[in-house]
């Protein structure tokens, strides 16, 4: 009887073992990813300056941060299993402001995300108008 028992326990532990190693979570592959832009002219983008954008895989948080008091708006820029599918979010708050979105996003899908500088225009038909491409990140790919 000890002998089955410890068969047993030792069988629901390799099981678990088994489990663990080769279970998938759902975004096992997809890594956050971080970018960020420049605020003045006179600077390379990078981490303390001017505005971020962040994507977390799991459960598609989309975040657009603006880092600096510079008199301009952060854009995240975001495509979606593609080209055809990209989307521009200004963050318009101001420093130390954060424009979060609970996005939707098929298991596995390819996303690629960009962090800008902009002057907001006002114009909803051009999402992109104002945007200050030279202040751009570069892009950043992941997946969902």
């Amino acid at each position: 009887m000890m002998r089955l028992l410890a068969r047993s326990a030792l069988a629901g532990t390799a099981a678990t073992l088994l489990a663990l190693a080769t279970g998938t979570s759902a975004h096992a592959d997809g890594l956050d990813r971080t970018v960020w832009a420049g605020a003045d002219w006179n600077v390379t983008p990078h981490a303390d300056s001017g505005g971020k954008a962040h994507i977390q895989t799991y459960g598609e948080i989309f975040t657009i941060t603006d880092l600096a008091k510079d008199g301009h708006s952060t854009i995240g820029i975001i495509s979606i299993g593609g080209e055809a599918n990209t989307y521009y979010y200004w963050n318009r708050g101001g420093v130390d402001s954060t424009r979060t979105l609970n996005l939707d996003i098929k298991e596995g899908t390819p996303i690629t995300i960009k962090a800008c500088i902009g002057d907001w225009k006002g114009n909803p038909d051009t999402p992109a108008a104002g945007i200050i491409w030279e202040k751009c990140s570069g892009w950043a790919q992941t997946d969902a």
